[in-house]
């Protein structure tokens, strides 16, 4: 007979024994669903739809980073937003592999998640620039070879800011074994390799083995957050009450660092400080400090976040041609910003209306029908 079940134990724990044949069900509030197959549970990790807005907000605020650089001689790279994605991409994937650790599927939902949008991207840029010349930066090479490494984002001089693509593709593998070390020995087991990852930053020929604008000096966000997913509840229950001003004083140094040169020990603050940000909006109480994160406006650019940090420097690159006014560096800065994102937004939402969103479900029909299979048999 279905009754109410209290699940206790290890909360980072992906499956729990069951009797064959036993039932039970979950209470309306419940943030903990489950799906039986076979004898055994599997445990899905609820949605956290504040760090989809918090990665909006990174995207966004990308664009303001490259604007203020089209205007002014400056070592601001926009870096900080890209070390939030990887402390981000860390941690969600983490939760992902908990909720399924079959790495077959893992990755094949990668491919499904990342590439058809990047290749439509490579393929806009490509019929941009043999239909009208129109190319970013600096003139890349549009030869099919060069077109299909940089769709395969293999390379990314078509479109630079694709670098950090290439860099979560070479992530993955870590990603995947950072999981497996985390579950087996703990958080704890993941510290030395943040540390050589910090270690090795510093060296020049590590930080761009990948060619192009690609730096590996990140690297160890992602580790970092993998970690959060295992210690990030204790880390926030230690915090206490102080959960807001600890976020705070974050956001405070994130900032400060995204407008520093990007050196390995500034890259290293910008992925704690990701990860302070980030540990007590996923595990936290709810904090009236956070409740920004679900504005509709803010909800809608974290939905289309991926595609719009693809897409945004063809909207700015348009954008700038149209605002630059001489003598009046900030005011073309300000207005190149707000029609960057006013040209751009139509374009990501079509990207993940029409491309992101249909794939991802080829995707998923993928792994339900296998399940199928596995439960028939």
């Amino acid at each position: 007979m279905p009754g109410w079940w209290i699940l206790q134990g290890d909360p980072s724990s992906g499956r729990v024994p069951l009797r064959e044949g036993a039932q039970f069900t979950c209470g309306p509030k419940a943030s903990i669903q489950f799906l039986e197959i076979g004898a055994t549970v599997v445990q899905k990790l609820e949605f956290l739809p504040k760090l989809e807005s918090l990665r909006g907000l990174a995207a966004v605020s990308v664009v303001g980073y490259h604007a203020f650089g089209q205007f002014t001689d400056t070592y601001v790279t926009g870096m900080a937003p890209v070390v939030l994605f990887f402390v981000l991409s860390g941690f969600v994937l983490a939760r992902s592999l908990d909720r399924n650790d079959n790495i077959v599927e893992f990755l094949r939902h990668r491919i499904f998640r990342l590439f058809p949008a990047a290749i439509a991207t490579v393929l806009l840029l490509t019929v941009l620039y043999e239909g009208f010349g129109f190319y970013l930066g600096f003139e890349p090479d549009f030869s099919p070879l060069n077109v299909a490494l940089n769709a395969l984002m293999i390379k990314h001089d078509i479109n630079g800011p694709m670098w950090s693509m290439t860099v979560e593709c070479f992530a993955t593998p870590v990603i995947i074994l950072s999981f497996l070390a985390g579950r087996q020995f703990g958080p704890r087991s993941l510290i030395p390799l943040i540390v050589i990852l910090f270690g090795l930053s510093f060296v020049g020929p590590y930080a761009h083995l990948l060619g192009g604008y690609a730096n590996l000096a990140p690297l160890h966000a992602f580790v970092l957050g993998v970690a959060l997913h295992f210690s990030g509840r204790g880390l926030v229950e230690a915090i206490g009450r102080r959960q807001i001003m600890v976020a705070a004083v974050a956001c405070a140094v994130f900032l400060y660092c995204g407008l520093q040169k990007q050196t390995a020990p500034i890259i290293l603050l910008e992925a704690c400080s990701s990860g302070l940000l980030v540990a007590p909006i996923a595990f936290g109480a709810p904090q009236r400090g956070f409740r920004f994160l679900d504005q509709p406006v803010i909800r809608f650019y974290g939905r289309i976040s991926y595609s719009f940090y693809l897409l945004h420097m063809i909207g700015l690159s348009i954008a700038v041609r149209i605002c630059t006014i001489d003598g009046w560096p900030m005011l073309s800065i300000l207005l190149s910003i707000a029609l960057g994102v006013l040209l751009t937004t139509p374009m990501a939402w079509m990207s993940w209306r029409f491309i992101e969103k249909p794939f991802i479900a080829i995707g998923k029909k993928w792994r339900d029908r296998r399940r199928e299979v596995l439960t028939t048999t």
